[in-house]
């Protein structure tokens, strides 16, 4: 099964239907602070519902070569989750996309995680472009792309719909030439 080994402790594994049970836990350990960033954190499937429909429809984005949605492991433990939202072959471009458990936020992990990911993007998808979006507000996950270097792009007004409202997205974009000149 696909896996992205970071470091020792710390990988990416794509999700099968065996971890649906621990998937569900976390994200309902989670999803107070999770529902204030992503509007799919409003309600959280079955254990059922994953098994059956969410996970096999993310195995077969995987099997269709146009993403992906991988668990993030720490010491073995399911902590969050990072993927490509899709890949756009005919301009060489994706957007990844993460969330992270609250208790292990602030320890660097989703900034090894997104630059694990952004490297396999272009080294081994022979990709162009990776993009990031999060809430203007969301300063957490705005920091990710920001501390590996990723343009800030502009802001998308009122692009996105949380909670009945409205909000901004600031886009941050990474293409391959620069990624190459950071990582020399």
């Amino acid at each position: 099964m696909f896996k992205i080994q970071l470091d020792s402790e710390l990988s990416i594994n794509l999700l099968t239907p065996k971890y649906a049970g621990i998937l569900v836990e976390a994200l309902i350990e989670n999803q107070e602070c999770l529902k204030e960033w992503l509007i799919w954190a409003e309600t959280i499937p079955s254990v059922e519902e994953y098994k059956k429909t969410i996970i096999p429809m993310w195995l077969q984005k995987f099997a269709d070569n146009n993403g992906f949605e991988t668990a993030i492991f720490y010491k073995d433990e399911l902590i969050g989750m990072a993927g490509l939202h899709y890949i756009d072959w005919t301009n060489q471009a994706t957007e990844i996309g993460y969330w992270l458990s609250n208790r292990w936020q602030g320890k660097g992990i989703m900034t090894r995680v997104v630059e694990g990911l952004t490297t396999y993007c272009f080294k081994e998808l022979e990709l162009n472009r990776v993009v990031i979006r999060a809430a203007v507000e969301n300063r957490k996950s705005r920091a990710i792309p920001e501390r590996l270097e990723f343009k800030e792009e502009g802001i998308l007004r009122a692009a996105q719909q949380i909670r009945g409202s409205s909000v901004d997205l600031a886009i941050y974009s990474m293409l391959k030439q620069d990624w190459k000149q950071r990582n020399k």
